[in-house]
C-alpha cells in the first residue's frame, strides 16, 4: 500500500545523504585552473553561509553550543572564500601571462615578415 501522510516527510537519513554532496560542493581540493570551477564553489559558500545566517537570526531557541558551531562554520567558510579570492588572482595573473605570450608571438612574427 502506498502511504500518501508519510512519502514527503523528511528523515534524519536524508540529511544524512545529502550533507556529504553539501560537503563536497564546499571542500577546496586544490588548486583550480578554471574560473568557472571558483564561481560555483564560491557560489555554494555563499549560499551556505547565508542559510547559517538566516538560522542564527531567526532560531531564537536554539541552543548556545549549536549558535557557536554555527558561527565556527561560518568563520570557517569565510577564510574559504578568502582562499577561493586568491585562487581566482592566480588564475587572472596566469590568463594575462597567456595573452601576453601570444601577443609577443605574434609581434615576433610580424617584425620577421617585414
Amino acid at each position: 500500500m502506498f502511504d500518501t501522510e508519510n512519502i514527503n516527510v523528511i528523515e534524519e537519513e536524508d540529511l544524512t545523504k545529502i550533507s556529504l554532496v553539501i560537503f563536497e560542493s564546499l571542500l577546496i581540493k586544490r588548486e583550480y585552473k578554471r574560473e568557472s570551477v571558483v564561481y560555483y564553489k564560491e557560489d555554494m559558500i555563499n549560499g551556505v553561509a547565508d542559510l547559517l545566517k538566516k538560522m542564527l537570526l531567526q532560531n531564537t531557541g536554539m541552543s548556545k553550543e549549536s549558535k557557536l558551531n554555527i558561527i565556527n562554520l561560518l568563520d570557517k567558510l569565510n577564510t574559504q572564500r578568502e582562499h577561493l579570492e586568491i585562487i581566482k588572482s592566480k588564475i587572472a595573473i596566469s590568463d594575462i601571462q597567456q595573452a601576453s605570450k601570444r601577443l609577443s608571438k605574434k609581434s615576433q612574427s610580424a617584425f620577421e615578415s617585414e
